[in-house]
């Protein structure tokens, strides 16, 4: 029986963990990271996530799914329990906002003592007054930790959102990030912030209405599921493809003045990432549906022929960043790439790193199962 989506209990407080959400989640890990390595072009930039070029990014679906989960988990529990729920929420915020401005802290003071490095090269130059009040308000990051800045500010506001979509509200929140993304997407006091609220804020209300939307799903024939699969998917596909050969592919095997690079050149604006543009919003959205389609179809399988490797990437989501962001920054200032680098060893080199990451994260998250089974054992005996 042909069947992307299981049923799920809506009325539960407690919901189940989808697996497809860790693994999804970990995929745009890696394809960040994997992006974010000065070793490149590899072979990973022509088979996943193109470099960052392509018409919409891992990082529009990592915020998406950061945001989902918000509205997922805490969703069916914030009228109930508002005050933990917000008090929960803060505390995530404060947590990434000491992340965001300790490590853009750390990375300056570390590329002054380097000046003669890439990193420093990129330095403020704004004043210090002007530096530190935009660190601590989140509108200056420096290395590889920008997101943290983002996802301090969005949690922020998340209760709020999640309030109002569970007291069915939710156009409320549709509407304001709706306005804010179309007014002050390229208001420059308002970035990064204005444009990239809307897939989190979006992914909130996706995460509460979820087990909704797939009952939904469910309930239609297996004909019409497997058509809206199989449309959704080849429409992705397509403009994947498309996107590759365009900002990928062509750059490399045409020359200048080129008409297929004059169009591409042209193409550009309307894809813009910084400030999410419309268009790119729009396949944003048919990429996110397909993956997560593909991706909760066949959950056990690509759980079963990735080992594990992408639920440690989807499950220490937060240790992997900020990991991956040091060990960026350290390669960036001591192990620059030399000019030519083939790709064969920008490859080895990007495979390692994202090895490096694995383990680290893969024996953190085992020490910290094992600490917990402790506590837990110590508690009970003193119980006792």
């Amino acid at each position: 029986m042909f069947s992307v989506f299981r049923t799920w209990h809506n009325k539960k407080l407690n919901r189940e963990r989808i697996l497809a959400l860790d693994l999804l989640r970990g995929t745009f890990l890696i394809v960040i990271v994997s992006t974010h390595i000065a070793w490149h072009p590899s072979l990973l930039t022509f088979v996943v996530g193109g470099g960052g070029l392509l018409f919409a990014s891992a990082a529009e679906g990592f915020f998406t799914i950061s945001g989902l989960l918000v509205g997922y988990l805490y969703g069916p529990r914030i009228l109930k329990d508002t005050k933990k729920i917000f008090v929960k929420i803060w505390k995530r915020a404060a947590l990434l906002y000491i992340l965001a401005t300790f490590f853009t802290l750390l990375y300056t003071a570390w590329a002054i003592l380097e000046p003669n490095s890439v990193a420093y090269q990129n330095l403020y130059s704004r004043g210090q007054l002007r530096f530190f009040v935009d660190t601590l308000t989140l509108r200056y990051a420096f290395g590889w930790a920008e997101f943290l800045n983002r996802y301090a500010m969005f949690m922020l506001f998340a209760p709020f959102a999640v309030w109002l979509v569970a007291k069915g509200r939710a156009w409320i929140v549709a509407l304001i990030s709706l306005a804010v993304w179309f007014f002050l997407r390229e208001v420059e006091r308002f970035l990064p912030f204005a444009p990239w609220q809307l897939v989190f804020m979006f992914g909130i209300i996706l995460g509460y209405y979820l087990p909704h939307i797939e009952e939904w799903f469910l309930n239609m024939s297996r004909q019409r599921q497997r058509n809206i699969f199989i449309t959704i998917c080849t429409v992705a596909g397509v403009t994947y493809i498309l996107s590759m050969l365009l900002f990928v592919v062509a750059p490399l095997v045409l020359s200048a003045g080129d008409p297929i690079l004059y169009f591409q050149n042209q193409l550009v604006p309307y894809f813009d990432k910084n400030h999410l543009a419309p268009a790119r919003v729009a396949i944003g959205i048919v990429w996110f549906a397909a993956l997560y389609m593909a991706y909760r179809r066949y959950e056990k399988q690509i759980s079963h022929y990735t080992h594990g490797v992408l639920e440690v990437f989807g499950k220490q989501s937060l240790f992997v960043y900020c990991f991956h962001a040091l060990l960026l920054f350290i390669i960036d200032i001591y192990f620059v790439p030399p000019l030519n680098s083939s790709i064969i060893a920008n490859t080895l080199v990007t495979l390692l790193i994202l090895a490096i990451i694995y383990f680290a994260a893969y024996y953190r998250g085992h020490a910290t199962r094992i600490g917990k089974r402790l506590l837990s054992d110590r508690s009970s005996t003193e119980v006792i």
